[in-house]
């Protein structure tokens, strides 16, 4: 019976050992990826995106190409990573039923946040990493409002095309004009969408 107990105690120590290493490549891993992200991030501040190479970014971040590959397959990733915060956060605002009849509001928040990002934004624009490349199907409004006509989807595809235009032409313009301004502006260009 002690001999079972002794392998079953073996076998749990093993399996417990396992666990942390585990864990442990999860946290090397998350490191390496942050690493990875704020390397990019300052070569980006020295000079143009399409001028840094994966050899400058593991360089600058300390880590092997391999560790690279085994997170990413591109540098267009890890930004498109970095971005994956702004996308959520529009998903949610368009996902909040209170914005249904509500366009203001919505573009009001929409603004808002996009401000808070503006350094995110800033890289996106930056690096030509156009943010319906991060929304599934390409567009986050037919994403969220699947169209019943064509018609109706190249009208949300226009429409959406032009609310990419309007928030890069504010980021670039240095975001002078309020949200609440933003906000009025677009509720009066996008009223007679209908979604």
């Amino acid at each position: 019976a002690t001999l079972c107990m002794d392998k079953k105690e073996s076998l749990k120590t093993e399996m417990e050992k396992r666990e942390i290493l585990r864990l442990n490549n999860e946290e090397s891993n998350k490191l390496t990826k942050e690493c990875l992200s704020m390397a990019l991030i300052y070569l980006m501040n020295e000079k143009s995106f399409d001028k840094i190479y994966i050899t400058d970014i593991v360089k600058r971040a300390g880590v092997s190409r391999t560790a690279f590959y085994r997170n990413y397959s591109a540098k267009e990733d890890i930004l498109i990573e970095i971005g994956q915060e702004v996308t959520n956060e529009l998903c949610r605002i368009l996902d909040n039923i209170e914005y249904t009849n509500d366009l203001y509001s919505m573009f009001l928040e929409l603004f808002a946040s996009l401000k808070e990002y503006a350094d995110t934004i800033s890289l996106l624009i930056n690096a030509n990493i156009p943010f319906d490349s991060m929304f599934k199907n390409g567009s986050v409004i037919s994403y969220k409002y699947p169209s019943k006509t064509v018609e109706e989807e190249y009208y949300k595809i226009a429409a959406e095309a032009a609310l990419y235009k309007i928030i890069i032409t504010w980021n670039n313009g240095g975001m002078n004009e309020s949200p609440k301004q933003m906000a009025k502006i677009c509720e009066s260009i996008f009223s007679g969408i209908s979604m």
